[in-house]
């Protein structure tokens, strides 16, 4: 049978919390399409902003990313402590159930 830790595991879920935090600061630094045009000449004459949309649209998709990636983080993070809170329990009620026996 296999031995949980419980100060591990809420040591790990502080550790992916820290992940989760640092999602949120990568996304937060991401930027789109701010003052030239990055690309410099390389424009369409017809479409002038087609590069800085293409940038803004990358951008976008990159925040939904790291919002699901910092989503994930926090879930797995409440996974761990609840499986802490429901060892501790279990073991509490194991321990008040325990019959001492003279043999």
């Amino acid at each position: 049978m296999p031995v949980y830790d419980a100060d591990s595991m809420n040591i790990t879920a502080a550790g992916v919390d820290r992940i989760a935090e640092d999602f949120r600061a990568a996304r937060d630094r991401l930027r789109g399409h701010e003052g030239e045009n990055p690309f410099g000449e390389v424009e369409d004459r017809d479409d002038p902003e087609q590069a800085a949309d293409a940038i803004g649209s990358f951008a976008s998709g990159m925040r939904a990313e790291f919002d699901a990636a910092t989503h994930l983080m926090t879930a797995a993070s409440s996974a761990l402590r609840d499986a802490v809170r429901a060892m501790s329990e279990a073991d509490a009620v194991a321990a008040d159930n325990l019959t001492l026996r003279e043999v």
